[in-house]
């Protein structure tokens, strides 16, 4: 039985398409049809993408591990540092493949494409063992291309008869393709990609069909049936009817292709990105909805990734220099980096201490009639991924997703992603050259948190704080030399009725702080936190009778019951997730704060604080 070789092309940015193209085809296609699949690395920094391939792609082959094979469009001629344009190199490559493949047929592809059910040899050959296509007229500039295609080769077409497709999946005679590329060759004296490079109105594909019908009629090299795939393209379907109608079009059996172009996801509505996500899901190709999710919101920024960023480390490599000159954590103990690429994800002893932690924090307040929340504040490396060369082509589940995949209810758990990258319009929510986020971005979290409450409770709008833009260096950019400097967004509020009364002198660990608000008719509430509670407290302080600080990943019983809080809020880094607290067994906040010594109180001396009025 015949088998067939695969040819996809692909450039440096698409080769997270390509981990599902090369998922679907080990589930989907059969060693008994598909012999050698070739990626045709179409990059113009070939040894990146290579990288890249080799170490996120290859690995996901198993059956088809042996017969998986790269090859670098420099081999083809394809010389980008003299100018070769990418796009009309991708279309001579798909054509010069014919001169590599030792089978009598290729299907060429492209990363976008994946299969979603077996394919069959039906699917490619009919029953006199003429390769299959299908028909369809070529309209507005695809039929001024058929037309400038066919008039290359001396014949006549009616762009309004419907002829071969000028899209991928597409199975190709390769005799027939070499004797178009002879006759390239000898006309023009160069290669096909020379050609098209002449005369951008001619397409790989509709040339190649100009040439079948120079040979003879199209059905005696084609057995003709239904077009076999449902692809958004950028611009195309634009209706609401015909997106349906395409997407729908995947639960027929004579579908057996799915493509999303890369430039189309940044355009899916959210009912596009239900249907795809459990289209991925129900075929296999993701294993639930939020990864699918995950993986669409990544592909909706690709395009506009610029992969030409530099990347530079300070003098001791704990600092990265994104795009944009933006500095982020790295080299670190907590492995920032590897936690967003998903290459350090919590263990299942892990995962569960998280779980039963959050379940006996919610317990114990609820126990006490207290209203718990936590709050993970995202890292700048999820607010800022485009400007983290380190991420691209990463979608990875992180330690937070594991976390929230696993407990039951939300109503407690805040993640404010999200809003901080939509914040992000209207002021820098993260220092460009600081670890934490800036007072505008706590103040979004502050919102955030506070409008998740099931409680009625006064919160602070927006014409209540004032915005402000300074400039300074930040925990980051002093490690450089010179220091790096920054613009950023402060944020206060315009007639504050808080007041920090007391704190006890110790820094981070065992920090201890008392706010205490004119309006003694509001609640009270305990903040947990980490260096992330700075900045935020002061918001929190205006909601808040008497807010209480404590530097401390715990909660900490003692302190909950000599205050008896109305609220306690958790507040932690992100990349601190991978050490789950041990509420009842950890060194507690005030231990830390007598071993470093300051000003040192009890609980209860904190609690009998008054404001000086």
């Amino acid at each position: 039985m015949e088998k067939i070789d695969l040819a996809v092309v692909f450039y440096e940015k698409e080769v997270e398409l390509l981990k599902i193209l090369a998922n679907s085809i080990e589930i989907y296609c059969s060693i008994e049809l598909v012999d050698t699949i070739y990626f045709i690395n179409n990059s113009a920094n070939e040894a990146v993408a290579e990288a890249e391939f080799k170490k996120h792609v290859k690995p996901l082959f198993k059956k088809f591990s042996d017969s998986v094979s790269i090859l670098n469009a420099s081999a083809f001629g394809i010389d980008y540092e003299n100018g070769a344009l990418p796009y009309t190199a991708q279309q001579a490559l798909k054509l010069e493949f014919g001169r590599i493949t030792d089978k009598s047929h290729y299907m060429t592809l492209d990363a976008r494409n994946h299969f979603i059910r077996d394919l069959r040899r039906s699917d490619l050959f009919s029953n006199d063992n003429l390769p299959v296509s299908h028909l369809q007229v070529h309209t507005g500039y695809l039929g001024i291309c058929l037309k400038e295609s066919c008039a290359y080769l001396g014949i006549d077409v009616d762009v309004e008869e419907p002829v071969l497709p000028s899209v991928t999946p597409y199975v190709l005679i390769t005799k027939v393709v070499n004797e178009l590329l002879d006759l390239v060759e000898e006309s023009e004296g160069h290669n096909v990609y020379g050609l098209i490079a002449k005369n951008n109105r001619i397409t790989e594909f509709l040339l190649y069909c100009a040439y079948i019908m120079r040979k003879g009629k199209i059905n005696d090299a084609y057995a003709l049936k239904q077009k076999p795939y449902a692809t958004l393209f950028t611009k195309w379907p634009e209706t609401e009817s015909d997106v349906k109608r395409v997407l729908e079009s995947t639960a027929s059996d004579a579908v057996w292709m799915f493509s999303v172009h890369i430039r189309r996801f940044e355009k899916l509505k959210p009912s596009e990105i239900e249907f795809i996500s459990e289209l991925w899901v129900e075929r296999k190709l993701f294993t639930n909805k939020h990864e699918a999710k995950t993986f669409i919101d990544y592909q909706a920024i690709a395009p506009n990734i610029d992969k030409g960023s530099t990347l530079a480390t300070n003098s001791d490599g704990k600092v990265y220099e994104g795009r944009g000159g933006r500095l982020f954590i790295a080299n670190d103990s907590n492995e920032v980096i590897k936690q967003h690429r998903g290459e350090r994800l919590l263990s299942d002893k892990q995962l569960k201490a998280w779980k039963y932690l959050l379940e006996f924090r919610k317990a114990i307040c609820s126990a006490k009639a207290i209203a718990y929340q936590i709050m993970v504040v995202p890292d700048a490396h999820a607010v800022h991924k485009e400007q983290l060369p380190l991420l691209d082509y990463y979608a990875n589940a992180r330690p937070v997703h594991q976390i929230l995949d696993s407990i039951d209810d939300y109503s407690y758990f805040n993640y404010p992603l999200n809003v901080l990258k939509h914040a992000n319009e209207n002021g820098e929510v993260y220092h460009p050259v600081d670890s934490h986020y800036t007072a505008y971005g706590a103040y979004v979290c502050y919102k955030s948190l506070m409008s998740n409450l099931r409680r009625k409770i006064d919160i602070l709008k927006d014409d209540e704080i004032e915005n402000v833009t300074k400039k300074s260096s930040g925990d980051l950019g002093e490690k450089f030399e010179p220091p790096k400097v920054a613009e950023y967004t402060d944020c206060v509020v315009k007639k504050a009725t808080a007041t920090k009364v007391w704190n006890n002198g110790v820094t981070n660990r065992g920090h201890m702080s008392l706010w205490i608000n004119s309006d003694d008719t509001k609640p009270t509430c305990i903040l947990f936190t980490d260096s992330y509670g700075w900045k935020i407290q002061r918001f929190f302080a205006e909601s808040f009778s008497r807010l209480y600080i404590i530097h401390s990943p715990l909660i900490e019983l003692e302190a909950i019951d000599v205050f008896k809080p109305d609220f306690v809020f958790s507040l932690m880094a992100e990349r601190f997730l991978i050490y789950p607290p041990k509420d009842l067994f950890d060194k507690s906040a005030m231990d830390f704060a007598i071993e470093k010594g300051g000003e040192v109180k009890s609980y209860e001396e904190i609690k009998a604080i008054r404001l000086d009025k």
